[in-house]
């Protein structure tokens, strides 16, 4: 996905994580949770903005050694024991696969900062990514101790690539807003439907659902976020996580989109009777939408180019810019 300028407190907080990483058997029975998508820099604000978010995947090149404001993103994650934060690291440059020997040292370089999981997008085959390398990754990441958090086009990418309970896959665009008509599933993609979804839910993998707004974060309302998630649920309806972004994922703005937000319309869209997997409980208040967890987010967890390509690519920032 994208980013600017360029899971582990403590036992309980493991604990507490456990029922995001590992959803119950009956996917149903979890409650849909916000997730978030943040490659803005790191400010005194970002963590008043992060409250509410189960799990948050953080921009490319935090990681990396020099990076101006490492130091506050590290603060961020281990001042927020009960989000489950995630590192973006592309498997591709856009057609050719980054070698194993780079993302290796990417992957460590984010368990060093403490988060608990990798986000690895750009992971498709329409990307040039091989099946054996989406095998490869996610071993890596697993032999971390991290979870992986896969984005391909084509959600059979995700399929036999060895993520299980803890990981996910994301859903991205689906459900489109800035297109006319503004659903359209499966958008033209043969193989890009529910049949994998749901065999990846059966495995234990959880999908995040995923939609970016054409317009500035801050610019973005709580009824155009209620109008997503409710579309969302319809498309993706396996999905557990819900994410909606602006333009580039506060990269220019430094704005998320709030998570009450997120769950309020999820409470809206639950009591309603949108199709989905799960809902809170019927007739909850928007004000009294269940508080995510980490662990209700990746009960285990990616694109259309312009949505999730690191946000260097498009500020002309970070190592590959």
């Amino acid at each position: 996905m994208l980013r600017r300028a360029t899971l582990l407190a403590s036992l309980a907080a493991m604990a507490a994580a456990s029922s995001v990483l590992w959803p119950p058997a009956d996917v149903s029975a979890a409650s849909p949770v916000p997730v978030g998508f943040y490659y803005g820099w790191v400010t005194p604000e970002t963590q008043a903005a992060i409250q509410g978010y189960a799990a948050l995947v953080l921009g490319a090149d935090s990681e990396s050694s020099g990076y101006a404001n490492q130091a506050a993103v590290q603060q961020l994650v281990a001042s927020n024991p009960s989000t489950a934060f995630y590192g973006y690291v592309n498997l591709s440059d856009g057609s050719n696969p980054v070698p194993a020997a780079e993302l290796v040292q990417e992957f460590q370089e984010w368990k060093a900062l403490g988060v608990r999981g990798i986000f690895l997008d750009l992971a498709g085959s329409n990307y040039g990514v091989s099946r054996a390398l989406r095998v490869f990754a996610v071993a890596q990441v697993h032999l971390l101790g991290m979870s992986a958090a896969l984005n391909a086009w084509d959600p059979s990418d995700a399929v036999g690539v060895g993520l299980g309970p803890g990981d996910a896959y994301v859903a991205e665009d689906w459900y489109m807003p800035g297109r006319t008509p503004a659903v359209q599933y499966p958008n033209n993609v043969s193989t890009r439907d529910l049949g994998a979804l749901r065999l990846l839910a059966s495995q234990g993998v959880a999908v995040w659902a995923v939609t970016q707004e054409s317009v500035a974060t801050p610019s973005i309302t709580a009824d155009e976020v209620a109008r997503d998630i409710a579309a969302m649920r319809q498309v993706v309806p396996v999905a557990t996580g819900f994410a909606v972004g602006g333009e580039s994922y506060g990269a220019e703005s430094n704005a998320m989109v709030p998570a009450a937000d997120i769950s309020s319309a999820l409470a809206a869209s639950g009591s309603n009777g949108a199709s989905g997997p799960a809902s809170v409980q019927p007739g909850a208040a928007q004000s009294a939408a269940p508080q995510p967890t980490a662990a209700m987010a990746t009960s285990r967890i990616s694109l259309i180019p312009r949505a999730l390509v690191p946000a260097f690519h498009l500020v002309g920032l970070g190592r590959n810019g």
